[in-house]
């Protein structure tokens, strides 16, 4: 019998072992370099999206709100769990302020981030509506309101974070309290972090897919009447006199300003179904482990497993914290436009740089 316990707590310890330091490399060569190039790119998306003319389209607005919420987020709550991995004085297990205040940021702001990414995919399905009046919906004047009243309410809804949340007296823990809150927190977790947002984002990609498909089938039919009109146009161009050409002149120019304006939308309803794909990606990890540890929150559970449990979650609380730090390169891979958009953001850098030093030389 005494051998039986030796043996398990000596397995339990190895395997412990072994997990503690998959976690140090893992921060070593896959974190650290990703807190870093969060960082960059969320700045960048800053500047990007800030700028004239994307800033003045709703999808802009959203996505702008979303960069500097993971900027928050990678820099509360990643940076924390990674200095925690690496044996550095986590202050939230001793000061209490802290300890509470880092979990309402750090949680505002993670939820900020899936609400507007909600508004985009919302966004989207009524930019590519078929109807003037569902396309009028998505209007700068409604997102003026919309961002203000929406981190006002989730700023308000997160103050449950400052009551409940606690550090240990013993200083080794920043938890939330047992009991009822703990399940308020889960089942928070369950329907507003993972399961709604999840949703919302499927359905209405799968919904701004099938516009897509029905404008594009519609134009297809719209083609032979095209050529037919633009074969009537030229006829007829032939007999008209010089001020008719120049009115259609005008006519073209002004068509050639929509057609920049519409692939700019469709630019941005790129990005932003390659972004609820990436998050569902990562952010489905997380949400699968809470509702398993929901199930089996009551059962005995081994050391093993219960090492396995822990890396397991580390693991997948990550990898929310992970997709707040490749957004900007999602950005790049999938859209001329932000590609053209930030190539301009450097070369005003460099052309101001070396005024600069041609001016401080002269």
């Amino acid at each position: 019998m005494t051998s039986t316990v030796v043996s398990t707590t000596s397995g339990a310890s190895v395997l412990t072992g072994i997990f503690a330091d998959v976690r140090v490399q893992l921060t070593r060569y896959v974190y650290c370099p990703f807190f870093i190039l969060g960082n960059i790119g969320n700045i960048l998306n800053i500047l990007v999206f800030s700028r004239e003319p994307l800033r003045t389209s709703v999808c802009s607005i959203y996505f702008l709100i979303i960069s500097i919420a993971n900027l928050v987020s990678i820099n509360i709550g990643l940076l924390t769990r990674i200095l925690s991995t690496l044996d550095v004085p986590d202050p939230s297990r001793n000061v209490a302020w802290y300890c509470k205040g880092r979990a309402y940021i750090s949680g505002l702001s993670l939820t900020i981030a899936r609400h507007f990414l909600c508004l985009i995919a919302i966004d989207r399905v009524l930019m590519t509506s078929t109807r003037v009046s569902t396309r009028q919906l998505s209007s700068f004047k409604i997102a003026r309101w919309i961002v203000p009243i929406s981190c006002l309410s989730w700023a308000i809804f997160y103050v449950h974070t400052l009551i409940g949340y606690e550090n240990n007296r013993t200083g080794t823990s920043c938890g939330r309290q047992a009991g009822f809150y703990s399940t308020f927190t889960t089942v928070c977790t369950i329907s507003i972090d993972a399961i709604i947002p999840i949703i919302i984002m499927a359905v209405f990609t799968l919904l701004m897919m099938k516009q897509i498909r029905a404008l594009r089938l519609r134009r297809e039919r719209n083609v032979v009447t095209t050529i037919r009109q633009v074969t009537t146009v030229r006829s007829q161009m032939r007999t008209t006199t010089i001020n008719a050409i120049s009115y259609q002149d005008g006519r073209s120019q002004e068509s050639n300003g929509h057609n920049i304006e519409r692939q700019r939308e469709k630019q941005l309803t790129r990005l932003s179904f390659v972004q609820v794909l990436i998050y569902i990606i990562f952010n489905l990890p997380n949400a699968v482990y809470v509702v398993y540890m929901l199930i089996v929150t009551n059962e005995k559970k081994t050391a093993d497993r219960s090492a396995i449990e822990s890396f397991v979650s580390l693991f997948a609380s990550i990898l929310t914290y992970i997709y707040c730090t490749l957004n900007f390169y999602i950005y790049t891979l999938s859209s001329a436009t932000y590609r053209t958009k930030t190539k301009q953001i450097f070369q005003q850098c460099f052309h101001r740089r070396h005024v600069r030093i041609f001016l401080s030389q002269n």
